[in-house]
């Protein structure tokens, strides 16, 4: 557990975030842990979690539109992302108002609204214009849009995990 006192950081719930969008930030914080330590467990254990929550055939493509989602903010955006540990139970109680304007780009994305995503990610970029950023939002959607399907739903109960 880490030693900063988070408490002037918004909690997930009350600031709105459900049960999707949690695990969206879980996975967004275990990439950016891979960025930060230049390791690959991170990565490793977004899809490991992600097969787990979605299911074998849609849980590894969100794992990767959010890594997408990642490098096309490390393209993009104008300074520094804070983020939260994915692994302390008191940092994942609490939302970065950087993490909580990612998770507003991807809404965006799941929304399918050009317009929508567009400023979403201008907004998360800092500048005037972020087309990698609306790019990997908008696929980002269309890949969280498969996860409502009902045959989705049945396949993230049963299936062969790949790990």
């Amino acid at each position: 557990m880490c030693n900063e006192d988070h408490g002037i950081l918004p909690d997930i719930h009350a600031a709105g975030l459900g049960e999707m969008e949690c695990e969206w930030l879980y996975l967004l914080r275990l990439h950016c842990t891979s960025y930060e330590h230049n390791r690959v467990d991170g990565l490793d254990s977004a899809i490991s979690h992600a097969e787990k929550r979605f299911g074998a055939d849609l849980g590894p493509g969100i794992a990767a539109r959010i890594a997408v989602l990642v490098r096309a903010m490390r393209t993009e955006r104008y300074g520094t992302f804070g983020y939260l540990s994915p692994h302390c139970p008191v940092c994942r109680k609490r939302i970065t108002e950087d993490e909580w304007d990612l998770i507003a780009l991807m809404r965006a994305g799941c929304q399918g609204d050009r317009s929508g995503i567009a400023d979403a990610a201008a907004h998360f970029a800092r500048r005037p214009e972020a087309p990698v950023l609306a790019g990997a939002a908008a696929r980002f959607g269309m890949t969280a849009a498969a996860l409502g399907r009902p045959e989705a739903k049945a396949a993230a109960r049963g299936g062969a995990m790949l790990h």
